[in-house]
């Protein structure tokens, strides 16, 4: 902001007619400014103790003072607001990553377990096959079966063999 519009500015500033932006581009330019502020002090003291005048109040002590301890609780009011501001997006921030960082997590565990489940049942499937597999699938040759007092019908064994292949093929 130029020094042409700040002297623009300093009427409506002092009626608390500009809005936000305009207020905070101009207090910047103010404080940086002194030749702005000697102007928004003079204009501000004859404004002031023109409407002291007229309402019968007793003239303020230190118009300087007044208008300082305005300009700082405005641009403090605006510092509070910037600052609420980027914390609350700083939070929501933090907690969106926290989010995905919880679901990622989560999801490397799911993917874990399912891998083990495979495994697990790939292992079961096959961790005995090359042992087993020639005396429970195959059929009956007659070396590789121990007599243990049962009877050696032909039916149940093909019996046997039946119900072994049928659960595998459940699973």
């Amino acid at each position: 902001m130029t020094c042409l519009e700040a002297q623009s500015k300093i009427i409506a500033y002092i009626d608390y007619k500009l809005d936000r932006e305009e207020k905070l581009q101009f207090l910047n330019h103010i404080e940086n400014c002194p030749d702005c502020k000697d102007e928004l002090n003079i204009y501000y003291t004859m404004i002031e103790g023109m409407r002291q005048l007229d309402r019968n109040q007793p003239l303020s002590k230190d118009f300087t003072e007044e208008l300082e301890s305005r300009i700082r609780r405005e641009l403090r009011h605006d510092r509070k607001k910037r600052d609420f501001f980027r914390s609350s997006v700083c939070i929501v921030i933090v907690s969106v990553l926290g989010f995905f960082i919880f679901a990622y997590v989560n999801f490397l565990h799911l993917l874990h377990e399912e891998e083990q489940a495979n495994l697990k049942a790939a292992q079961g499937d096959y961790y005995f096959s090359e042992m087993l597999d020639e005396q429970f699938f195959e059929p009956y040759d007659g070396e590789n079966i121990l007599n243990i007092n049962v009877e050696d019908e032909e039916e149940e064994r093909v019996d046997l063999y039946r119900k072994i292949r049928q659960h595998n093929m459940l699973q």
